[in-house]
């Protein structure tokens, strides 16, 4: 295509206008010029010299907008070539079609909203906003609200404690509604920026006592417990989750009502036909970090449209503040994405994989000399509390542990070294350095991380079966110990 060597030669924007669309051949470059500099003055679109392309947004932003949305349709191809001005017909090289273009209007309600959203209050004022979150009645579902702070604050300590409505989350009844939030832990807020913060907490009657969705206060008990606290124990949690289309809740990349290819090339995959939602995996990460959350890595996993986050190493109750924190963060910027985000274990029936939250333990003793010992022994006490784990590691999961997709089956308990097939497995390095780590692949997506973490110190620190019983076990599981 031809261009103007005046910058605002190429003025694709003006398509939004229906009476430009009308009558683009009648209007003189100066004119378009002049209309142009009245609709953006005081924004730059170009540099050095050169215009600007005003690509279209992404897959997912695209999906957001709804049909009556101020933004215009994009361009078609053929809409092009009366806007290029002088342009020799005959000569000019057809466009494929594949380039599109957003119109943007001068009433954006996304421009005009912009700089307040961007707005850094720090100069200011001291005050600062405190985003209070806790989690709803569901037990999987992540409830918000702010208040102004005065100053800013450097421990939860000195924040006040709150209250909701817990009738409007299921967890309260309506003649006694009021539900009392405890400050725990304090995080940057990366969607305010400045001195904002984000700040989980924990659920209580007026009377003090936990309500029953408040893991998190029996996970800070056995956490507190001398036994653990001594042993130091670490957690490295790895989160999966899928992207679902918004208004068809299928997921992302995946011709609407059908199925793409098999499974195999999507898995840690690059390019447009294997790789689904990069942007949304990319913005979160960043958002953790600068949050202050733990992450450690991420990658696309085995079903497309599906990812995969890791938490840690975290020491005792934080490995659950920073994964609670870390969904709230991806919950939010899938709500700006316009995207579904989903946790469920299975989200396709079929020959898909499902969605896990594999959680990898060790204590101090497992990673000293003759660790691998103590780590037989913990796989001993994990085997005779199976049921029990397993009653606790999400709901739905009977439909991902089949036994397929590299899962155990949910009602056998096994382990094995580098076998992605097992209830526990460790990794080869363990074996040969004789000290490390587990995993544990039975958690789901939706699992509660104080409730997986705490069980998991509890069955292999405080629980202590009988002689018998473990030798049962060892035999049954075919582990010498």
């Amino acid at each position: 295509m031809m261009c103007l060597r005046h910058p605002f030669g190429f003025l694709v924007t003006l398509l939004a206008e229906e009476k430009v669309v009308r009558r683009p051949l009648q209007m003189k470059a100066a004119e378009l010029v002049g209309r142009f500099r009245r609709m953006y003055r005081g924004r730059r679109i170009w540099e050095k010299g050169e215009m600007a392309q005003i690509l279209a947004p992404s897959t997912q932003w695209q999906m957001r907008l709804p049909k009556t949305s101020t933004f215009g349709s994009p361009v078609a191809t053929k809409m092009w070539s009366p806007l290029v001005l002088k342009q020799n017909r005959k000569g000019a090289a057809k466009s494929s079609g594949k380039f599109r273009v957003l119109a943007l209007s001068e009433n954006s309600t996304v421009n005009r909203l912009e700089k307040f959203l961007n707005m850094d209050i720090t100069p200011y004022t001291e005050k600062i906003i405190a985003e209070y979150i806790w989690i709803g009645g569901s037990g999987i579902d992540m409830r918000s609200k702010s208040r102004t702070i005065s100053k800013p604050v450097e421990h939860p300590s000195e924040l006040p404690k709150w209250n909701y409505d817990g009738s409007s989350t299921g967890q309260a009844p309506g003649d006694d509604s009021e539900v009392i939030l405890y400050p725990q832990a304090i995080f940057k807020d990366p969607f305010r920026g400045g001195n904002n913060i984000l700040v989980l907490c924990d659920a209580y009657t007026p009377a003090g006592e936990p309500i029953p969705t408040n893991k998190r206060a029996r996970a800070a008990e056995i956490f507190s417990n001398k036994k653990v606290v001594d042993e130091v124990p670490w957690f490295g949690i790895e989160q999966e989750y899928t992207l679902l289309q918004q208004n068809v809740k299928w997921p992302l990349g995946w011709p609407v009502g059908g199925y793409p290819g098999p499974q195999g090339p999507y898995y840690c995959a690059a390019g447009a036909d294997k790789s689904f939602g990069r942007d949304i995996s990319d913005a979160h990460y960043k958002a953790c970090l600068y949050a202050g959350i733990n992450i450690s890595g991420t990658n696309g996993e085995v079903m497309p449209g599906q990812w995969e986050y890791q938490v840690g190493p975290s020491v005792g109750i934080e490995a659950g503040d920073h994964i609670w924190i870390s969904r709230y963060i991806l919950e939010r910027i899938t709500e700006q994405a316009g995207v579904v985000l989903s946790l469920d274990p299975k989200p396709i029936e079929g020959d898909w994989n499902g969605a896990g939250c594999h959680t990898n333990y060790s204590t101090k003793s497992m990673r000293e000399e003759g660790g691998f010992d103590v780590i037989k022994k913990a796989i001993l006490n994990l085997s005779l509390r199976h049921k029990e784990h397993i009653s606790a590691y999400g709901e739905g999961n009977e439909r991902r542990l089949t036994g397929k997709h590299e899962t155990a089956s949910i009602d056998t308990f096994s382990w094995g070294v580098a076998n992605r097939g097992c209830s526990i497995r460790v990794g080869r390095d363990t074996e040969k350095n004789g000290k490390g780590y587990l995993e544990d692949r039975r958690p789901a997506s939706n699992m509660d991380p104080y409730v997986v973490t705490s069980l998991l110190a509890e069955t292999t620190l405080l629980y202590e079966p009988t002689l018998e019983a473990e030798a049962l076990a060892a035999q049954k599981i075919a582990l010498k110990v």
